[in-house]
């Protein structure tokens, strides 16, 4: 019995000792903590009452913190760990601080209070001692004062341990008295609280008890209800962790939480893919200012704002990736109170902060256009009936200045010439009662602040409200007054133009601005069969010409369009003529083509289309003339077909032989086709000729030109090399493929009867019926090979065919000889 009482004894002892030695700590804690803060407000009021009196205006810091360094010691401060100093408007020290330097906060914190005109702040110094400070802005002043001091407890709360032994042996008597009434009256209750107590919690309370009306019956009903209660609260926090990690976790902005040591403890997967990290071990663990801000100085003004008001939202800061660039995020986050715990939020903003760069420089371009275009642009409220904007423009077209016209002095209608009141009026009337267009389109004159006439284009778009209701007018006004006065000249001159133009024996046509007729004279009629009456007035220019609507050259004037580099539809349109810059008018254009619209069967015309422009440059119409070439084009054709072909057979000649051979072979040769040539001769012509006469020779010669175009391609070559000789370009074919065509012509004409007499002693039956044979030489074009090396080739093969006795092909095999086929046959003679 003793020993325990012994032991109870010296547990009472330790837990009062503990329980004393917890009060003597939080009264020390709670004095170190609250103690700074009216001690150093009490500083503050002194220095700010010191600087006051002795600034001059403005306050010298220099001066001042001298003041305040000589109070101080008067006041015998000097012994306490204190720091004055003062910060100028950028964040920067003014004068030389006072005091312990260690006291001295970061700079990013001088800034920071530079901002604001008084308050206090609980920071680390730069000797990493903790720090109080307040700061308060002079009157009068761009400086503010501040004053630091450690956090440690006063000096007169030193007297612990006295204080400590009296309540030690208090509470040594007190646990002595209470251990013997716990022997006597309290053991016995405490042990049944204790067992309904563990019966509750494991829900073991029999339901009597809990019907009972004693003392003991109604504490099991209250234990059972707690411990329910208990039960339901330790659910509930569980639900509510799940909502939060499914919250945190599903959230599309970055989510942190971040521990005590200011260490990443737990990110979601959007801020894994903000900073570039494919694993969560990437981030987790890390210093979380060191690693993430770009700037630490940010960083650690975002600590501080975060430890002083104790949230912060939407702070702004540079990030940095783990790849090394940077980002610009928007960071809210919540201080827990714990060292640098905290969770937050990120929003990478980079492209949203682009975006508004850009829609800000956009903005800025646009108001500049505005104020710098020629034109007046507007905008008019129909509900206050007067101007919400007007650009500079306005005052160099009518001579008054924007203050003027924004106060209706003089009104709108007084501006309008009086011509023009009442198409105005009617004008804004139907603005104004939602009658007219969207967009309208109005010329009318005002007369200028000087009483000069002008003339002003106006497009205008009506605006409405949500509810449909006319809102306002937007619009741009154009001073078109030269180019009125321009028109009207050339109005008083068309009349002449017109006469000149038609009487003019070329077709003639002029379009003006808007691509209409406005001039088609009669030699047009002639060579299109369409009248004047017609034509003019309308945008039909092309229904002449063509069978679908397109422009003509001079709607390519006017529209200056450059052919040469125009693609898609324009160009496609134009790939039937030829079409180029005209050589003979400056902005002109010139071409040919032929137009089989056109009577009788068509007509080969060359156009030139030029610009008719104003004094300033500006293209006011375009005239077009025509020529017919038909007859021209015909007979160049028919010359040119002369020029290549023979007369007699109709076959290509030789001269186009010669010019067509090289370019085939360098085609064969570049995408590497095979090209062979054919030199053939009708045996014994000579002959023929000398018994029958030429004449009879000339329609024999005939006669095989028109089988030896049957026995070739649409695409091979047949000339009339000269007199009984012929020669056939080949393109693509194989020495085996050009033995089958020269087989073909050899029995084609070794079929064919000639008929030397002329037709009228055929219809008497006197008419001699004569054969005719040919002796073929081929050739295949060999690497390298020069056109005359291949000609002289299949003419060596052709010699010896006719060697061999005639009516014979024979093939020139480079290497191999010359190989003579048998009558009938296209194969080769194999070689051993």
């Amino acid at each position: 019995m003793g020993a325990k009482l012994a032991g109870v004894l010296v547990l009472a002892t330790a837990a009062c000792f503990l329980l004393i030695a917890g009060v003597h700590q939080w009264f020390f804690h709670h004095s170190t903590q609250n103690y700074p803060g009216p001690h150093l407000a009490s500083h503050m009021g002194q220095m700010v009452a010191l600087a006051n009196r002795s600034g001059g205006s403005p306050p010298d810091p220099d001066k001042i913190l001298a003041e305040l360094n000589k109070a101080l010691v008067t006041a015998h401060h000097a012994d306490e760990a204190l720091l004055i100093f003062a910060v100028d408007s950028r964040g920067e020290l003014a004068g030389v601080p006072i005091g312990d330097r260690d006291l001295l906060p970061p700079p990013a914190v001088l800034k920071q209070i530079a901002g604001f005109d008084q308050g206090m702040l609980e920071l680390t110094g730069r000797g990493g001692r903790a720090v109080s400070l307040t700061y308060e802005r002079l009157s009068g002043s761009d400086w503010v004062l501040a004053v630091a001091s450690a956090r440690e407890a006063p000096a007169n709360l030193g007297q612990w341990p006295l204080f400590l032994l009296t309540a030690l042996l208090v509470a040594v008597a007190v646990t002595l008295t209470a251990l013997w009434w716990s022997r006597r009256f309290l053991t016995r209750p405490l042990r049944l609280l204790t067992q309904e107590a563990e019966k509750a919690a494991q829900g073991l309370v029999p339901p009597a008890a809990l019907e009972r009306s004693d003392e003991l019956g109604r504490l099991s009903v209250a234990l059972a209800s707690l411990t329910k209660s208990a039960k339901d609260m330790v659910l509930k926090a569980r639900q509510e962790q799940h909502r939060f990690q499914e919250l945190f976790s599903q959230t599309k902005d970055g989510a942190f939480i971040v521990d005590e040591q200011g260490r990443l403890h737990s990110v979601n997967s959007a801020l894994l893919n903000m900073f570039g990290a494919k694993r969560r071990e990437e981030l987790l663990g890390r210093e979380c200012v060191g690693l993430l801000f770009a700037d630490p100085e940010e960083g650690q003004l975002y600590l501080n704002s975060l430890e002083t008001q104790g949230y912060v939202q939407d702070f702004p800061a540079t990030m940095r990736r783990l790849g090394g660039s940077n980002f610009e995020a928007l960071i809210t986050a919540t201080w827990a109170d714990k060292g640098q715990a905290r969770f937050g939020l990120m929003r990478d903003v980079t492209q949203l902060r682009a975006d508004q760069m850009a829609l800000h420089e956009s903005e800025a371009r646009y108001r500049r256009l505005v104020d710098n275009a020629p034109d007046m642009i507007y905008r008019y409220s129909l509900d206050r009936d007067c101007f919400d904007y007007i650009s500079s423009a306005a005052q160099d077209i009518t001579g008054y200045s924007v203050r003027q016209i924004m106060r209706n002095d003089p009104s709108l209608l007084k501006v309008v010439h009086p011509r023009h009141r009442d198409m105005v009026r009617a004008h804004f009337r139907e603005a104004m009662n939602g009658r007219s267009s969207p967009v309208t389109e109005l010329e009318f004159m005002i007369v200028d602040a000087e009483g000069r006439v002008r003339w002003l284009r106006e497009k205008s778009i009506l605006l409405r409200d949500e509810l449909d209701k006319p809102l306002a007018l937007e619009g741009i006004a154009t001073d078109i007054t030269e180019h009125i006065l321009l028109e009207q000249e050339l109005k008083r001159g068309q009349q002449m133009v017109e006469n000149t133009l038609q009487g003019l024996p070329t077709p003639v046509m002029v379009l003006d601005r808007d691509h209409k007729v406005v001039h088609w004279n009669r030699a047009m009629e002639g060579i299109t069969g369409y009248r004047a009456a017609d034509m003019v007035g309308t945008n039909r220019q092309w229904e002449p010409f063509y069978l679908t609507p397109r422009s003509v050259l001079a709607d390519l004037v006017l529209d200056e369009i450059e052919v040469e580099s125009q693609t898609g539809k324009s160009r496609n349109e134009y790939m039937d003529i030829s079409v180029k810059k005209s050589t003979l008018v400056d902005g002109g254009l010139e071409g040919e083509g032929f137009f089989p619209k056109l009577k009788p069967d068509g007509r080969q015309l060359y156009f030139l289309a030029a610009p008719i422009r104003d004094s300033e440059g500006n293209i006011l119409r375009a005239v077009e003339t025509l020529v017919d070439l038909s007859d021209k084009r015909h007979l160049e054709q028919e010359l040119r077909r002369l020029s290549v072909t023979d007369s007699l057979t109709g076959l290509y000649n030789q001269r186009f032989f010669y010019a067509t051979l090289p370019r085939e072979m360098q085609t064969g040769n570049r995408y590497g086709h095979s090209f062979s040539v054919l030199m053939v001769d009708i045996d014994f012509f000579k002959t023929y000729n000398d018994r029958f006469g030429h004449l009879a020779g000339d329609r024999a010669l005939v006669r095989f030109a028109q089988a030896l175009r049957r026995c070739v391609r649409e695409m091979d070559l047949p000339c009339r090399y000269g007199g009984e000789e012929f020669a056939v370009l080949l393109p693509r074919s194989t020495m085996s493929e050009a033995l089958v065509v020269a087989e073909r012509l050899r029995a084609e004409v070794a079929r064919l009867d000639f008929w030397p007499g002329d037709e009228d002693s055929e219809r008497d039956g006197q008419r001699e019926k004569v054969r005719l044979t040919v002796s073929v030489g081929v050739a295949t074009l060999g690497p390298d090979e020069s056109p005359q090396e291949a000609v002289g080739r299949a003419d060596n093969a052709l010699y010896a065919a006719k060697q061999a006795g005639r009516n014979l092909v024979a093939a020139d095999l480079r290497e191999g000889g010359i190989d003579v086929l048998p009558r009938g046959s296209h194969m080769l003679t194999p070689k051993n």
